[in-house]
């Protein structure tokens, strides 16, 4: 999550065009890295790569097959914000996908982790028509980025009809998407968004990044299911999403675990596996 600068957003397709221009060569390298430590992640449990088209978009999916039982909860895993701004914050990026995907890394650890579900123009299709900055942007967290993702869960549901609970777990704005999603999806009876600014507003103006204008607000919504179990966990340390900052947003009844000694990278395989196991009971 970087300091975009506000002035930036007058010019965004010249600066977007001009930075892709001038740094090619440096981004393969980091591309190079980046692809890398997801097909380690994505091969270390063998996991099957997939696409859905949803809206016009497709969207990865990466699948642990032959894993869930009829009847069985299931968790599906949202990755976070990635790098949508680079260079400090001065230029949107060509591609957001992250460098270390962390809600992969947690599913890895998961044996009851199904989906890896991928954001709109994340991983894929980021160069292409119709993805636009915008979102990964100021719309990260929008309508319509929420009814994509809504929709190609739904699809991959119809093709596993023997799922019939699942539970989403996100990643910093991966789990405010999960949040989002879980109002919409009625198979969803758990929701777990980890280090989520859950105020994106409040987000934006602590750090002095620009406003996600076009993006739907955890704090302003006022109606939410009542028979979705919602865990929100912070690290104790994270100066990023700080929990004081954020414990105003919480949807009614969420419950809140703080991880003490962690920062806004979560959570370490033993934090993970004991959140997890929290998870269980």
């Amino acid at each position: 999550m970087f300091n975009p600068k506000k002035r930036l957003l007058e010019y965004f397709p010249t600066a977007f065009i001009f930075f892709a221009l001038m740094t090619i060569p440096l981004f393969l390298g980091a591309c190079s890295s980046s692809q890398g430590r997801f097909e380690a992640l994505r091969d270390s449990v063998h996991l099957r790569q997939d696409s859905i088209e949803a809206m016009g978009f497709r969207v990865l999916v990466l699948e642990q097959p032959g894993l869930f039982t009829q009847g069985e909860n299931v968790r599906i895993y949202i990755e976070g914000d990635g790098r949508p701004w680079i260079a400090g914050g001065e230029v949107v990026a060509a591609d957001p996908t992250s460098r270390n995907p962390l809600a992969l890394e947690l599913m890895t650890q998961d044996d009851r982790g199904v989906l890896y579900l991928g954001r709109p123009c994340y991983f894929i299709g980021s160069s292409e028509p119709p993805c636009t900055p915008q979102l990964w942007t100021s719309h990260r967290y929008s309508d319509k980025v929420v009814q994509i993702m809504t929709s190609a869960l739904v699809d991959w549901l119809v093709r596993h009809p023997s799922v019939a609970d699942i539970s989403l777990v996100g990643y910093s704005g991966g789990g405010v998407l999960a949040l989002l999603i879980a109002e919409r999806v009625t198979q969803v009876s758990q929701v777990v968004a980890i280090a989520a600014p859950l105020d994106h507003q409040r987000w934006a103006e602590l750090h002095g990044y620009s406003p996600l204008s076009g993006s739907l607000n955890i704090a302003s919504l006022n109606s939410w299911r009542s028979d979705v179990k919602r865990l929100a966990v912070f690290g104790e340390d994270d100066r990023n999403v700080p929990y004081m900052d954020m414990r105003h947003g919480l949807p009614p009844n969420t419950e809140v675990l703080i991880l003490p000694g962690v920062s806004h990278r979560c959570c370490g395989n033993l934090g993970w596996l004991s959140i997890l196991q929290h998870l269980e009971k």
